[in-house]
């Protein structure tokens, strides 16, 4: 670190060194102190050294910061997983006990379509529960999006064909008129013998 003294126009530059690997205190560090007059400094080389000391301050600040708040989050995902796994837990000692008494209800047959229903049903039940529990968005499959996008071509294609059969049906009506036009404008004008 590095000081500039106003009323003795000197230059304090402070080094500070480790004592211990993880200091914790003002105390586990060395300090080595030394002065400079600052006629003795060119002004472009003070403004670069406190230049330096600035960055290299801000450099350490930052990444005490970017690691506090990557602590931060690793915190809150391990919480967030944590929570998943309890609820988790807890579905499945549910799911475990219902399982019990559907099995102990309908006997050991493995093959009973009754059990199998009853079973699948509870599955589903279970599932939506956490759903519901978790507030999660329904899950979508990868390609979702690119089948969606497929079908509102084809939805786009299907009316550009009707648009444009539309058309030529129009183009036929009118070109039918103007045939029927023609042919009594060609009648009125022949005489009648």
């Amino acid at each position: 670190m590095s000081v500039y003294d106003i009323k003795e126009e000197k230059m304090v530059l402070s080094h500070f060194k480790r004592k211990v690997p993880q200091p914790k205190s003002a105390a586990d560090f060395v300090r080595t102190r030394v002065e400079v007059m600052a006629k003795d400094i060119n002004p472009m080389d003070q403004i670069e050294l406190h230049k330096q000391i600035g960055e290299m301050v801000y450099d350490t600040v930052v990444d005490k910061a970017t690691m506090a708040h990557e602590l931060k989050e690793s915190l809150k995902n391990t919480n967030l997983q944590l929570d998943f796994e309890r609820m988790s837990s807890t579905a499945k000692d549910n799911r475990i006990k219902s399982l019990e008494d559907i099995i102990i209800g309908l006997g050991h047959d493995p093959k009973d379509p009754k059990g199998v229903r009853a079973l699948m049903k509870k599955k589903e039940d279970d599932l939506n529960a956490l759903k519901t529990r978790l507030k999660l968005l329904p899950t979508e499959h990868p390609q979702t999006v690119e089948l969606q996008r497929e079908k509102k071509l084809d939805e786009q294609l299907d009316l550009i064909m009707q648009l444009h059969q539309k058309v030529l049906d129009l183009e036929k009506e009118l070109e039918g008129a103007l045939k029927d036009k023609q042919g009594e404008s060609t009648s009125q004008a022949l005489p009648t013998v």
